[in-house]
């Protein structure tokens, strides 16, 4: 069991993974969850941009996209923490296939309701409600299926190739939604994303790992209360954590408005949508090659994530198109390497009895994105999507900023103290 004092800390912050940036390809199980993963992103990304374009171009309206990301992102702070609790009683993989069903069904409905010209607003939203669900459920069963495929050893070369696979689709992702769309239509891009999924329940379906994580233990209440305890105790992953809720509440909720940056700073359509939000995968190539050979640790993840939220806030006012790219591309190379670590720290100095309670309520915390978009549509009405956006994503890099300094002092000290005890 990991200790979770300052010096159990550093440790745990620091272990090595296996030899070799690709050492977590060794695994069987981990290359079908990867395969399976690239079509559940692929088809995610695929679908923003769809959905995106489908709402705003019925509706023309801010506050209309934020309801959307309201609805995408609500369930998650109300079904994560259940998750990871759902997890330890029927395996992870169980309700990750679930989840892949949920949405395939979903995204097959809408393309069904876009070649009939059928599609509205309140099928949009409740196919954005649906979309949503899968994802509170699929985040934190992900994660804890990548610990299970490679162990602890190479828990971050496994979690840097799975986010690497996320970034690639990330770049294909939104310009083969952007052409899709441009070519054929949204129902066309709705249907390649049933398609996608589809194969993504069927690879889940043949996946290695065990059916159930434990036969017994505490009920739903009494785990997720012994969960938050914990977390409470642990103030490693308690500040992983803290980060986590601070990126999900003040910078996340860009990325719902992406359009309006497009079509009102930026002079384009859906094409420079899907350029827009390829950009962060781009860059995560390059940031993830540091993750991936086992490298990094707390001041690591802090430092990135404060340096990211300075490149989003310099794009929100940005009016040039290529201007942007390049510095959503920069911001991705920072992300990759600030939620790679984060996901791994979390699990890396968490129990193993309360890894899959404490990665559910990590996940919860992106759950806070949902309330910030909501409230931003109006706001960005009023006001103008780069004065909104900006002033929320400069107030969380001055607070990653006051914690990555805090960190690194306090890493000095120990440093400085460690002779003196000696």
């Amino acid at each position: 069991m990991t200790s979770h004092g300052p010096e159990g800390e550093a440790a745990a912050d620091t272990s090595p993974d296996a030899p070799g940036r690709f050492g977590a390809l060794r695994s069987p199980a981990f290359r079908l969850l990867m395969a399976a993963g690239m079509a559940m992103q692929l088809g995610q990304w695929i679908q923003r941009v769809a959905l995106l374009y489908v709402v705003y171009e019925i509706t023309g309206s801010a506050v209309a996209l934020g309801a959307l990301g309201f609805l995408t992102s609500i369930f998650v702070i109300v079904l994560s923490p259940v998750a990871g609790i759902v997890a330890d009683r029927f395996g992870a993989r169980r309700v990750l296939m679930f989840a892949a069903v949920g949405q395939a069904s979903a995204a097959s409905v809408l393309a069904l309701a876009e070649f009939s010209d059928h599609a509205s607003m309140p099928l949009l939203y409740a196919v954005g409600a649906t979309f949503g669900i899968g994802q509170a459920l699929n985040q934190p069963t992900r994660n804890l299926l990548v610990y299970d495929s490679v162990g602890r050893d190479r828990l971050r070369n496994g979690l840097a190739l799975n986010a690497m696979t996320g970034g690639t689709m990330r770049i294909i992702g939104p310009t083969i939604g952007g052409l899709v769309i441009a070519v054929a239509g949204a129902g066309a891009a709705f249907g390649l994303q049933a398609f996608l999924l589809i194969a993504a329940v069927l690879l889940v379906y043949v996946l290695p790992v065990e059916s159930r994580r434990v036969t017994g233990g505490p009920g739903a209440w009494s785990a997720l209360v012994g969960g938050a305890r914990h977390l409470r105790g642990n103030a490693s992953v308690r500040q992983n954590v803290l980060v986590a809720g601070l990126t999900s509440a003040l910078v996340y909720p860009y990325l719902n408005f992406i359009p309006v940056f497009a079509a009102e700073n930026l002079g384009g359509g859906a094409s420079a949508q899907g350029i827009l939000l390829s950009a962060g995968g781009i860059g995560s190539m390059v940031g993830l090659w540091y993750v991936m050979a086992g490298r990094g640790g707390m001041r690591s993840m802090l430092w990135a994530s404060t340096i990211y939220m300075a490149f989003v806030t310099v794009f929100t006012q940005s009016t040039n198109l290529w201007l942007g790219f390049g510095l959503l591309i920069a911001a991705g190379v920072v992300h990759s390497v600030y939620m790679t670590l984060n996901q791994a720290l979390v699990q890396l100095n968490a129990p193993e009895e309360y890894r899959a309670r404490v990665m559910g309520i990590y996940s919860m915390m992106s759950g806070f994105e949902p309330f910030s978009t909501l409230a931003l549509g109006p706001l960005i009405q009023a006001v103008g999507v780069s004065t909104a956006t900006g002033s929320a994503t400069g107030v969380a890099m001055l607070i990653a900023l006051s914690m990555a300094v805090g960190a690194t002092l306090s890493e000095r000290r120990r440093a400085a103290a460690a002779p003196a005890r000696g």
